[in-house]
C-alpha cells in the first residue's frame, strides 16, 4: 500500500510539472513573437500502426491499424521560421495484452492526446514548404473491450475478469513532418501531408489485465498481461489548415512585450 501511495503521488507530481512546463513553453513561444501573429486552426485525419515493445510480446502484428482526428491551434507570424501549435487528438487504437499459442489477446482502447508542438519551417526553392515538428504532452488510454487476433480468431471469444493498478494517463513525445506543396502555405486555406512518430511510455509494474479466452475447442484458457513498455505509433495524416487573419498583435517594449 505504501509503494502504491508513493507511486501515485510521484505520478501526480510529474503530471503537474509537465503541465506547468507545457504552459510555460507555450507562453514563451507566443511572447517571443514580435510580428503580427496569425491564428491558424487545423484539422487532420490520421491513421496509425502502434507497436508495443516489451519482454512479453514478440508478435508485432495484431490487426492494430488505428484511426482518429486531430485539431490544432497555432500562433503563426508572417514569414516565420518557427511557430508553436497546441494540438488535441482522439480516436481508437489497439494494444496487445498477452500472447497464447498462435494468437494475441488485444485491448481495444480510446485515446485522447494533448501535445504542444514546435514547428520549424523549411522553405524550398521550388516553392514547397516542409514543417519539422517536435512535441511533448500526454496521452489518455481508456479500455473499450478485448478481442483476439490471429489464427482462427473468429471462432474464439474473450472476456475481461479483473484489472490491477491501471493508469490512464501517460507521458508522450512526438516527432514528424508535414509537407506543403507550392506556395499554398501562405494562403488562407491549404492542405498538408504528414508523418508523425509518437512515443508513449507505459509504466513498469502497472496496468495488469486478467481475462479468460474460450478457444475454438470450447476450452477456458486464462490469460494475463501487463501493459508496460514502449509504444511507438507511426501515423500518416492529411491536414486542413485555415488562417483566421492577424487577430493577435504583439509589439515590443524595453522590458517585455505587450499583447
Amino acid at each position: 500500500m505504501l509503494h502504491k501511495y508513493i507511486f501515485t503521488r510521484s505520478f501526480e507530481q510529474m503530471n503537474r510539472k509537465m503541465t506547468k512546463y507545457i504552459t510555460i513553453v507555450l507562453l514563451a513561444c507566443i511572447s517571443f513573437t514580435q510580428a503580427k501573429a496569425q491564428v491558424e486552426i487545423s484539422n487532420a485525419i490520421e491513421f496509425g500502426y502502434p507497436v508495443l515493445l516489451n519482454k512479453s510480446n514478440s508478435n508485432m502484428f495484431y490487426s492494430q491499424v488505428t484511426g482518429g482526428l486531430r485539431f490544432g491551434l497555432s500562433f503563426k507570424p508572417q514569414e516565420t521560421q518557427f511557430f508553436p501549435t497546441l494540438s488535441f487528438s482522439f480516436g481508437r487504437t489497439r494494444l496487445p495484452m498477452a500472447q497464447f499459442e498462435d494468437n494475441v489477446a488485444v485491448i481495444n482502447m480510446n485515446y485522447l492526446s494533448l501535445m504542444l508542438h514546435g514547428n520549424f519551417v523549411i522553405p524550398f526553392e521550388n516553392g514547397n514548404t516542409l514543417y519539422v515538428l517536435g512535441g511533448i504532452g500526454f496521452t489518455k488510454l481508456r479500455e473499450r473491450g478485448l478481442a483476439i487476433s490471429g489464427h482462427n480468431a473468429l471462432a474464439m471469444s474473450i472476456h475481461l475478469d479483473s484489472t490491477q493498478n491501471v493508469n490512464k494517463v501517460f507521458p508522450a513525445l512526438g516527432l514528424g513532418f508535414e509537407y506543403v506543396y507550392g506556395a499554398s502555405a501562405n494562403s488562407k486555406i491549404y492542405l498538408s501531408f504528414g508523418f508523425m512518430m509518437q512515443y508513449i511510455y507505459l509504466f513498469a509494474g502497472r496496468n495488469s489485465y486478467y481475462a479468460t479466452v474460450v478457444d475454438d475447442q470450447a476450452r477456458d484458457v486464462p490469460v494475463h498481461g501487463d501493459l508496460t513498455g514502449h509504444v511507438f505509433a507511426p501515423t500518416i495524416n492529411i491536414t486542413l489548415h485555415v488562417l483566421t487573419g492577424n487577430s493577435i498583435i504583439f509589439w515590443k517594449k524595453k522590458s517585455g512585450y505587450y499583447l
